[in-house]
């Protein structure tokens, strides 16, 4: 009944079961993907955008109000960008160490985990205190503006020196 040889059933059974594992390869890779982006749209809502990148889609009435809170905290924010760009930059430095030492980089780490913390802090501060006094177009132009960002720096990490965006945008953007 079954006319083909022995050897054919058994490279079609062998490229059968490697199909079936590399199909399997695909789908777990695709969930995997899947995941990450959740977490990096997660981590998008934690990251606000630049002040720069804020007057730009404002209109010149929200554009004001955005720059009498940035003069609000211009302080604030400038006293956690300094930290975090040198934790940055004392982490970068663990790195190139040599010899290398694996407790500092933790140490770093940690350093750079909590300037970070301290940073989304501050700017989620300077977020509630905006957000309300925009018009109702000017947080519907800012909450696209957020749904647009990929998690990339955008302004967040120039010149090879990370932090130094963040400082330099509040400094341009506020008002003296």
């Amino acid at each position: 009944m079954n006319t083909l040889p022995r050897s054919v059933r058994l490279i079609l059974l062998l490229s059968l079961a490697l199909n079936l594992g590399l199909g399997a390869a695909l789908l777990s890779m695709h969930l995997h993907v899947r995941d990450a982006q959740g977490a990096v749209d997660d981590r998008r809502w934690a990251r606000i955008p630049d002040p720069r990148a804020l007057a730009h889609i404002l209109d010149a009435n929200d554009r004001k109000v955005l720059d009498e809170v940035i003069a609000s905290h211009r302080d604030e924010l400038r006293a956690h960008f300094r930290p975090l760009g040198e934790a940055r930059r004392e982490m970068a430095g663990v790195l190139r160490s040599e010899p290398f030492d694996p407790a500092a980089l933790d140490q770093a780490f940690a350093l750079v985990r909590e300037r970070e913390a301290e940073t989304a802090n501050a700017m989620h501060q300077f977020m509630l205190d905006l957000a309300p006094k925009l018009s109702p177009a000017g947080r519907q132009r800012v909450a696209t503006l957020l749904e647009r960002r990929h998690g990339h720096g955008h302004g967040h990490e120039r010149d090879g020196e990370p932090g130094k965006g963040e400082a330099e945008a509040v400094e341009r953007r506020t008002p003296r």
